[in-house]
């Protein structure tokens, strides 16, 4: 027993010193090796968690659903820059024309960005760009799921992408790569990097599913008062197998001194309940979602109590990140090395930050009333048919400027002093 017990102490003592070097920051990528999105430290699960296994859990499918449809369902802006500061919206160049109508022969616009983002909260989305001559005309997502990505031994970046039987390898003048916050190369996978508390989350449902599926019967041992022989114990486990299988109308009969003891933990012992809670929780973190937006009634949140509260705290701290990254990749990868500094892209948020209708008169009212609007700009932004009659600004008559109060003139012309006669 002594041997076993150093030699226990001695693998600890060898476990702890690996996680103290494994501890001391992200590895930086090599080259001529390829790269991984998931943790380098292997972790035990209680399930095995993939991206479809992940996908089952509600929490984790309500968290990717609703940032997927979000970013989806903004329309994508393009801005051309102007050295007055200025800028103004271009509607005529060949990546926004492809981006906002039909990015490729398959996809939609929405669809194509909810299979983009379906990726990305993955930790990394992979888009095929297909050219004729210097003209993008295509774009088609490639699931990151069939990707290695890699460095060579020169430093380029090399994709190995596995489309139905073969494996085709793209450079990164081909591979539009959009990632998350990672140690460089690719970004982290927060199923990867949540593998664990996803893990008991589907460890908690099955356990659910084989309770309910048998009535919630506990599992357990028959006692008898005497030994039995194999041919016995195989027959009475066979009539008795009903008394943790099968319909709940059944009636098991024990006799000769025969008991049913329990040995499996009933789901109060379990806490069976709250461990799903505490997984929708932690799919939350992960994910970076308020609970409360994916339905979670048991959850309390610091963000606000009204819908406009919630919706710019999930825009600021869940969709924002997701945004920028989109519109700095397209500028990068999309457009010329000329046309950097010269164009911007930015998805419209507006209609998603809305406030109520009441909000919105309220605002609206202070503005005409500041002159930041004409009443035809309010018609055109709330979508109502705009009078050609009401583009003008208004400015209150009783307000002046600094200049003018030190001067002693307060703004009056000249021949407003002179009588009406004259």
């Amino acid at each position: 027993m002594s041997k076993k017990r150093d030699k226990v102490k001695s693998r600890d003592k060898n476990n702890r010193d690996s996680l103290k070097v494994r501890g001391t920051g992200p590895m930086q990528d090599k080259t001529g090796t390829t790269i991984i999105d998931r943790p380098r430290s292997s972790f035990r699960t209680a399930k095995p968690v993939t991206f479809d296994s992940a996908m089952t859990l509600s929490a984790v499918f309500a968290c990717v659903k609703i940032l997927t449809e979000s970013v989806a369902t903004l329309p994508l802006q393009m801005f051309q820059l102007k050295s007055d500061g200025t800028r103004a919206q271009v509607k005529d160049h060949d990546v926004i024309r492809l981006l906002y109508n039909k990015p490729n022969r398959y996809q939609t616009r929405v669809e194509f960005f909810e299979q983009l983002m379906l990726n990305l909260v993955a930790g990394n989305a992979y888009v095929k760009k297909d050219f004729i001559g210097k003209k993008l005309v295509s774009l088609q997502v490639i699931n990151s799921g069939s990707v290695d990505p890699s460095i060579r031994d020169d430093g380029a970046p090399l994709y190995k992408c596995k489309i139905g039987s073969k494996t085709v390898e793209y450079t990164d003048k081909e591979i539009w790569h959009i990632k998350l916050f990672g140690t460089g190369f690719v970004g982290m996978s927060p199923i990867a990097y949540g593998a664990q508390s996803i893990g008991i989350g589907l460890a908690g449902s099955d356990k659910t599913s084989r309770l309910m599926s048998n009535g919630a019967k506990p599992t357990g041992a028959i006692l008898t008062p005497k030994w039995l022989k194999k041919d016995q114990r195989d027959e009475i486990r066979d009539e008795m197998d009903i008394l943790v299988n099968g319909d709940d109308g059944d009636m098991p009969v024990l006799e000769g001194g025969m008991t049913f003891e329990q040995i499996s933990l009933t789901p109060e012992d379990l806490e069976l309940i709250e461990i799903r809670k505490l997984a929708v929780e932690e799919a939350c973190r992960y994910f970076g979602v308020n609970p409360i937006l994916i339905f979670s009634t048991d959850s309390s949140t610091t963000w606000g109590s009204g819908i406009e509260q919630l919706v710019d705290g999930f825009h600021k701290f869940g969709l924002r990140p997701y945004l920028e990254r989109i519109e700095e990749s397209a500028r990068i990868h999309l457009l010329q090395r000329h046309e950097w500094d010269e164009y911007e892209f930015e998805f419209k948020t507006k209609d998603l930050l809305r406030a109520s209708y009441l909000e919105r008169v309220k605002s609206n009212k202070e503005r005409i009333m500041s002159g930041q609007a004409s009443p035809y700009q309010i018609q055109m932004e709330e979508g109502d048919n705009p009078d050609p009659n009401a583009n003008f600004l208004l400015v209150p008559v009783n307000m002046t400027t600094a200049e003018r109060m030190k001067s002693g003139n307060y703004g009056a012309k000249a021949d407003e002093t002179k009588p009406a006669s004259a």
